[in-house]
């Protein structure tokens, strides 16, 4: 058992958020949104999600993510996603969810793309 499936690490004014599941699913969506949605209420208004340890990642996790960045562009804040360049990017380009998060494969570069 994962003793902790998301984990948040401040750098400056963003909030580096690392998913550790290999399978981002239904089971932990309504969890990660909740997870979200206490760091936006702190006033966070720079989130990079690290889903690069996520083989798999279905649409209900990616609906957590959208009402995330719904719920922070509100507060004129902003979402980046990191994955694994080797990764499936099937369902990213099914959901079109790369027309709605800017996507990198670098954390680095997520990081430095709030500049």
């Amino acid at each position: 058992m994962l003793a902790t499936k998301f984990e948040e690490i401040k750098k400056d004014d963003i909030s580096i958020v690392t998913v550790h599941l290999p399978r981002a699913t239904l089971m932990d969506a309504p969890g990660f949104k909740e997870f979200l949605a206490n760091i936006i209420q702190k006033g966070v208004k720079k989130i990079v999600i690290d889903l690069r340890e996520c083989l798999i990642i279905d649409s209900t996790f990616i609906g957590a993510m959208v009402a995330s960045l719904k719920k922070i562009t509100i507060q004129n804040g902003n979402i980046r996603l990191v994955y694994d360049e080797n990764m499936q990017s099937t369902i990213f380009m099914l959901t079109k969810i790369d027309k709605v998060f800017k996507m990198f494969t670098n954390l680095d570069e997520a990081v430095e793309s709030f500049s």
